[in-house]
């Protein structure tokens, strides 16, 4: 049985600025495969989130702030009255 596959292949340029080059062709590197492919799938999967409206995860963001003691645990009274207060 012969098994004919048939796909649609248009050549194009495409205007990349250096960062994203060079993060598709790490990206390449690690999975194999043409760099043409490899933009083609990652385009293809970013069109169709944003078609469903699926949001990019984006990375988290932790604020964060210097802590200081409030009270000398040393000193119990001033422990025994930091607590009354609450």
């Amino acid at each position: 049985m012969l098994l004919k596959i048939s796909v649609d292949i248009v050549r194009t340029t495409l205007d990349l600025t250096t960062p994203v080059l060079k993060e598709l062709k790490s990206l390449r590197d690690r999975e194999g495969g043409s760099l043409g492919s490899l933009a083609s799938r990652l385009l293809a999967e970013a069109l169709t989130a944003n078609r469903t409206g699926a949001e990019t995860p984006q990375e988290p963001y932790w604020e964060t702030q210097t802590m200081s003691a409030k009270v000398n645990l040393a000193d119990k009274e001033a422990v025994h009255r930091a607590m009354e207060g609450r």
